[in-house]
């Protein structure tokens, strides 16, 4: 297999939390954070026209050197694990927390999710979304 590498954050989304609540909850950092009803801004604080119509709240986690993505999801997971009740709380209200995590490669990679990691993500309620970044020639006609 092909050398990859990937970036990984924590996403929540949705119309009933107040994004420094996450910050206060977990006691992390956003990269990006707005509230439901804010104006919209660029990333560099210019204003653009209207208003979210929900809130956001992201920041990056940095993998330890030589982890994969499993292994930064089984540790970031244990990390948070203490914050279950607010994980079902946000889900309970309608929001959304997911790992998103930014893949990249020049050809055939992978990983392996193991049940048992996957299982605690559902138990905290949390979904995984996986974008995946290869080269035009890492495709295959099949």
């Amino acid at each position: 297999m092909n050398n990859f590498t990937f970036k990984l954050s924590l996403r929540f989304f949705g119309h009933s939390f107040d994004p420094s609540d996450v910050s206060a909850e977990l006691g992390l950092v956003p990269h990006v954070s707005h509230k439901v009803g804010e104006q919209r801004r660029t990333l560099d604080g210019a204003e653009l026209p209207g208003k979210y119509d929900k809130s956001y709240w992201t920041a990056r986690l940095a993998p330890l050197e030589d982890e994969n993505p499993s292994e930064a999801l089984e540790r970031t997971i244990a990390e948070l694990y203490g914050h279950k009740a607010f994980f079902q709380a946000m889900h309970a209200r309608g929001g959304r927390a997911e790992f998103f995590i930014g893949w990249f490669s020049a050809g055939n990679s992978g990983d392996t999710l193991p049940w048992d990691l996957l299982g605690k993500l559902a138990e905290l309620k949390i979904d995984l979304a996986l974008d995946v970044y290869g080269s035009e020639s890492a495709q295959s006609d099949d």
